[in-house]
C-alpha cells in the first residue's frame, strides 16, 4: 500500500498536464570565414587569399596539389568544406609541402643526400649574442655553541679558564686548516668565484700546453676510488645520511650527559647542458680537466676517568671513520641511439664577438664551535643534560642551459673544466671524569664514533670524440665566417640537425665552460665534563629496590659531510684543428695522526683538574689574562672560513 505522503503528491499534481520534448539540434561547425561571392558583385569586399608560397619561390616549389574528392557527395553542392582540414603550417618552413617531421635520415659518419636537391638554397639568419653565465654561489653556516653548565658561585672563576679553551681551540683548528690546505698543490689554489676560477683556467691550460700536453702528477684513469684506492662501484647507492634523534633515557635515577651528535652536511648538485650540441668545431686548442680533492681531518685526544663504581665501566673512545669517496664516470653521448638528420632549409646563429662564458661556482662552508664546560651533581633525581645535537646544513641545486644548439663553432680554443673540493676538518678533544659516591651506578662513557665523509661524483655524457676537419666542414666554416646568408643545400648533409631550424652558436673567441665546487665543514667539539653522582636516600632507593643508578656521557658522535656532483652535457662529435688535452686529476687524504697531541696548541687536559678544583670550593680567584690569538690570513683554498 502506498504511503499517504506519495498519495498526496500524485493528487496534487494529477491536474497538470506535461510534455516532454527532444529536439535534436546540427551539431556541425561552420566555417567562419567569408566565402567567396559571385563574380559580378563588387559592393562586397573581395576576400583575402593567403597563398602558401611566395612570389620568389615559384620556379623552385610546385603549386598544391587538388584536395582529393571528398566521399560525401553533398560536399560538390555546399561549395566549401565545413572545416578546415588541416592545421596551420609550421612556422618554421618557409617551403611547400613542409613534412610532419624529418624524412631524411643520414647514415653514420655524415654522409648522404643533399636534403631536397639543389633547386633551392639554405637560408642563413645571423642574431647577436648567447645566453652567456658567469654564477657564484656562496653558502655558509656559522654556529657558536658553547655552553657552560656551572654553578653561579663557579662561574666568574672559570671565566679566564673558558676564555683559555675557545683560544686554544682556534689556533688548534688554523693548524688543521693549514694541514688540510698543504694536501692540495699549490698550484691547484685559486678564489672560490666565477672571475677567479677563469683566471686560474687561463694560466693552467697555458702550462698544460707549455710542457706538450704532460699529465699531472696526481693524474688518475676514470673510474670510482675510495681512500685512494681504485674499485668496482657498488651495485646499490649509498644509503642517504640520516640525523640522529636524541636517545631516551627514561625516568630513573642517575645523571646523562649528551655534549656531541653535531651534524654538518654540504650537498650540491650541478648539471651543465649548455654545450649539450650535436657537434663542435674548436679552431685552437681543447682543453678538458676533471678533477677531485678531498681531505678529512681529525683530532680526538679524549681523556676520561672512571671510578666510584664497583662494577666494570664501559669506555669507548675509538670508532672513528673517515672515507674519501670520487667517481670519474664516462657515459654515452645523449645522442647515441638518436638518428641525426639533414641540417634543414633554414640555420639561424648566434654570433658572440669576443668570449664565450658559461662559469658556475658554488662555495658552502659550515663552521660550529661548540666548546662546552660542564659539572653535573646529584643523587635524588634525573639529570639529563644535552649541550650538542647541532644541525648545520648547506644545499645548492644548480640546472644550466638547455639543450638549445646543434652545432658550437669556436674560433679560438675550448676551456673546460669540472672540479670538486672537500674538506672536513672535525677537533674533538674530550676531557671527562665520572666519579659516584656511596653507590654502584651502571658508568657509560663515549667520546668516539665520529664519521667524516666527502663523496663526490663528475659524470660526463658524450665528449669523448675528436675528429679532424673535413674539407665540407672548413668549406661551412669559411661561408658563415664571411656572413653569407644562403648556402648550397648539398652542405646541409655534413652537419647532424633535427629536421627543424639547425642552431649555431658561433664564438669569434676563446669558450671557458667552468663548473667547481668548494665545500668545508669545521666542528670544533672540545668537551670538559664532571660527573658526581652522590648515594640516593634510602626512602627513595625503597620506591624502586630493582632501579639501577645511571651515570653516561656521550660526548662523540659528531657527522660531517660532504656530498657534491656535476653532470657535464658534451657534443656528440668535436672537430679540432689543434691539440686536444685531457685530464683526470684526484687527491684523497685522511690526516689521522698517530700521536695527535702534535697537532693541539692548547693543552686542555689540565682543564679538568682546575674545574674539580672549583666544584670542591678550592677556588683561585687570581684571573689569569686570556690567551689571544691573531689571525693569519693565509693564501690557500680554505683561508676564507676563519675570517
Amino acid at each position: 500500500m502506498a504511503s499517504a505522503s506519495f498519495v498526496e503528491i500524485i493528487s496534487h499534481f494529477a491536474g497538470y498536464m506535461q510534455i516532454f520534448e527532444d529536439i535534436a539540434r546540427d551539431r556541425i561547425q561552420y566555417d567562419e570565414t567569408p566565402g567567396p561571392g559571385p563574380s559580378g558583385d563588387y559592393t562586397t569586399l573581395r576576400p583575402n587569399y593567403h597563398h602558401r608560397y611566395a612570389p620568389e619561390d615559384m620556379d623552385s616549389a610546385a603549386s598544391p596539389v587538388p584536395e582529393v574528392i571528398a566521399d560525401d557527395p553533398m560536399d560538390m553542392i555546399r561549395g566549401r568544406p565545413l572545416k578546415l582540414l588541416k592545421g596551420p603550417q609550421d612556422p618554421d618552413f618557409d617551403f611547400f609541402p613542409t613534412p610532419p617531421k624529418p624524412n631524411i635520415v643520414l647514415p653514420p659518419g655524415g654522409g648522404g643526400g643533399g636534403g631536397g636537391g639543389s633547386e633551392f638554397n639554405i637560408r642563413v639568419k645571423y642574431e647577436d649574442g648567447g645566453a652567456e653565465i658567469q654564477l657564484t654561489v656562496h653558502q655558509h653556516n656559522f654556529m657558536r655553541d658553547e655552553d657552560f653548565n656551572l654553578p653561579a658561585d663557579f662561574l666568574v672563576a672559570a671565566e679566564p679558564l673558558i676564555m683559555s679553551l675557545n683560544s686554544d681551540a682556534m689556533a688548534t683548528i688554523e693548524q688543521l686548516v693549514a694541514n688540510a690546505s698543504a694536501e692540495i698543490p699549490t698550484d691547484w689554489w685559486m678564489p672560490q668565484n666565477d672571475a677567479g676560477a677563469t683566471d686560474f683556467l687561463i694560466t693552467h691550460d697555458a702550462a698544460w700546453a707549455d710542457r706538450d700536453g704532460t699529465p699531472d702528477e696526481h693524474s688518475v684513469p676514470a673510474g670510482y676510488y675510495v681512500n685512494g684506492e681504485l674499485q668496482e662501484p657498488p651495485t646499490e647507492p649509498r644509503p642517504p645520511i640520516e640525523l640522529k634523534e636524541l636517545p631516551d633515557t627514561g625516568d630513573g635515577i642517575g645523571q646523562w650527559a649528551s655534549m656531541g651528535g653535531n651534524y654538518s652536511i654540504n650537498a650540491a648538485l650541478l648539471v651543465d647542458i649548455g654545450e649539450s650540441a650535436r657537434t663542435m668545431v674548436v679552431l685552437g686548442d681543447y682543453f678538458k680537466t676533471d678533477a677531485m680533492f678531498q681531505t678529512n681531518t681529525t683530532v680526538d685526544n679524549d681523556e676520561v676517568s672512571v671510578s666510584g663504581g664497583e662494577g666494570t665501566p664501559s669506555v669507548t673512545s675509538e670508532g672513528n671513520v673517515a672515507t674519501n669517496i670520487a667517481n670519474f664516470v664516462q657515459n654515452p653521448s645523449i645522442y647515441a641511439d638518436l638518428p641525426s638528420y639533414w641540417a634543414g632549409p633554414n640555420w639561424i646563429v648566434d654570433v658572440v664577438d669576443g668570449d664565450y662564458y658559461s662559469v658556475n661556482t658554488v662555495s658552502q662552508t659550515n663552521y660550529l664551535s661548540d666548546n662546552d664546560v660542564a659539572t653535573q651533581v646529584s643523587s635524588e633525581g634525573h639529570y639529563n643534560l644535552v649541550s650538542g645535537h647541532n644541525q648545520l646544513g648547506n644545499l645548492a641545486q644548480i640546472f644550466d642551459g638547455e639543450i638549445h644548439y646543434d652545432l658550437i663553432i669556436i674560433e679560438g680554443a675550448y676551456h673546460g673544466m669540472n672540479v670538486i673540493f672537500q674538506n672536513n676538518i672535525l677537533l674533538n678533544n674530550d676531557n671527562i671524569v665520572m666519579s659516584a659516591d656511596g653507590t654502584d651506578p651502571s658508568q657509560s662513557v663515549n667520546s668516539g664514533h665520529n664519521s667524516l665523509l666527502n663523496e663526490g661524483a663528475i659524470e660526463n655524457y658524450g665528449g669523448d670524440t675528436f675528429d679532424g676537419l673535413t674539407p665540407g666542414l672548413q668549406q661551412i666554416l669559411d661561408l658563415l665566417a664571411s656572413g653569407v646568408t644562403s648556402i648550397d643545400p648539398e652542405l646541409g648533409s655534413i652537419i647532424a640537425g633535427n629536421g627543424g631550424p639547425l642552431r649555431v652558436l658561433y664564438v669569434k673567441g676563446d669558450y671557458y665552460d667552468i663548473n667547481a665546487v668548494w665545500q668545508t665543514n669545521i666542528t670544533s667539539d672540545i668537551n670538559v665534563l664532571y660527573q658526581l653522582q652522590n648515594e640516593p636516600s634510602p626512602d627513595l632507593m625503597a620506591l624502586d629496590p630493582d632501579a639501577d643508578v645511571t651515570q653516561s656521557a656521550s660526548t662523540g658522535g659528531n657527522e660531517l659531510a660532504n656530498d657534491a656532483a656535476i653532470v657535464d652535457v658534451n657534443p656528440d662529435v668535436i672537430y679540432v684543428e689543434g691539440e686536444v688535452y685531457t685530464d683526470s686529476i684526484l687527491v684523497q687524504a685522511n690526516l689521522l695522526p698517530v700521536d695527535q697531541d702534535d697537532a693541539v696548541n692548547g693543552d686542555t687536559d689540565t682543564l679538568v683538574t682546575e674545574l674539580i678544583a672549583f666544584v670542591d670550593d678550592t677556588q683561585d680567584q687570581t684571573n689569569a689574562s686570556p690567551a689571544v690569538v691573531t689571525n693569519s690570513v693565509q693564501a690557500d683554498p680554505m683561508a676564507s672560513v676563519l675570517h
